[in-house]
């Protein structure tokens, strides 16, 4: 049995579903495990860990017009800072001290891997950002602020990890031995799910869509269906309008309306573009502006041949994405498909190589 704390990015919902899988796969093989979160992380985990979640101090992103605001985001988390150092510091020494952990994993979450390597704890990192700087990508010169600002705060965020597993869903080569590639993980809410190919298509937006301007341009295809998520706004009951429908938040409602769809359309977050692809859904991805990481996923999932990429949700891309919909989906090699299976044998390897190994395997 190890003692072990996990600390989880508070920004992004599949930083808290993906340290759900794996946090209770630790747990399930008998390890004790201590969860630190912040904003959406710490609600989320404490659902279902409760009193094994902590608050530690979480960074943030300040939005203006459904894009990151780079200036604001920055003087927004440090003017935070001295409460920041003041609840971390009382983290440590009430919970991260007495606790003595073996091992601490961090997904995207700084401050718990600086503590445990000024401490001189082994740490693991377990997320798919840090493909921007551990892999050799492709990279459009247009898009060079936006890659600078991101590749620098990944940089930033910690140090000296004994291994950096990255999961993504396509093969590149790594810049570093310490960095290793893994599948996505998938909710186990949506491995139990029956794919089918259905009539709709299923859109979800995140970035302040005007609701009236995209009811008009998606009733220009009649002959299409959309459900539409993401305008929970004033809306008191499904809201139809000629072929459309715009559904309210529904956890369930969106993932059996994502099993049957016959494509989706949303921004270009790892999480659900990785239920699309276990779904095998192909898709219209919008990346959000400022957002490198969203860039990169768009622009290997048309690459691939997975679906489309777009930096407007205009006629001209629904129209490239309609056409594709019928073409069936690539047979790749350099696709890595989600498998929980397969990343936990990965995760197991790279456990293996600590000085103290721990187990993972379920008894």
């Amino acid at each position: 049995m190890a003692r072990i704390i996990y600390g989880v990015a508070g920004e992004g919902f599949g930083h808290s579903s993906r340290s759900h899988l794996i946090g209770q796969r630790l747990i399930n093989a008998g390890h004790d495990v201590m969860f630190v979160g912040s904003q959406k992380s710490l609600l989320y985990l404490r659902q279902y860990f409760g009193d094994r979640v902590k608050e530690i101090f979480g960074l943030s992103f300040a939005f203006e017009g459904g894009r990151i605001d780079k200036s604001e985001t920055l003087k927004k988390n440090l003017l935070k800072l001295p409460e920041a150092n003041r609840q971390n510091d009382e983290l440590f020494k009430q919970h991260f001290e007495p606790f003595d952990p073996k091992l601490i994993i961090s997904d995207f979450e700084p401050f718990s891997a600086w503590w445990a390597w000024r401490n001189g704890i082994p740490f693991v990192s377990i997320d798919h950002e840090h493909v921007l700087t551990l892999c050799k990508l492709e990279h459009r010169v247009k898009n060079w602020f936006s890659r600078l600002t991101a590749e620098t705060v990944t940089r930033c965020h910690y140090v000296g990890a004994v291994a950096y597993v990255v999961i993504n869903f396509f093969k590149a080569p790594l810049r570093i031995d310490s960095a290793v590639l893994a599948p996505p993980v998938v909710r186990p809410v949506v491995t139990e799910l029956k794919p089918t190919a259905g009539d709709h298509i299923l859109l979800y937006s995140t970035i302040g869509e005007n609701r009236e301007r995209l009811r008009e341009m998606l009733s220009k295809y009649s002959d299409c269906k959309f459900f539409i998520y993401g305008f929970d706004k004033n809306l008191g009951s499904p809201l139809d309008y000629k072929n459309c429908t715009f559904k309210k938040r529904s956890t369930e409602g969106f993932l059996n309306d994502l099993a049957a769809a016959r494509g989706v359309i949303a921004s270009a977050g790892f999480s659900l573009l990785s239920e699309c692809l276990y779904l095998k859904k192909k898709m219209l991805l919008q990346p959000v502006a400022g957002q490198y990481e969203q860039v990169i996923n768009a622009h290997y999932i048309e690459k691939l041949g997975l679906g489309i990429s777009t930096k407007d949700l205009d006629e001209t891309a629904i129209s490239r994405f309609l056409q594709e919909l019928d073409k069936p989906l690539p047979d790749d090699e350099r696709i890595l498909w989600p498998n929980n299976e397969e990343f936990f044998k990965i995760l197991q390897q790279q456990l293996d190589n600590l000085e103290s190994p721990v187990d993972i395997a379920l008894t």
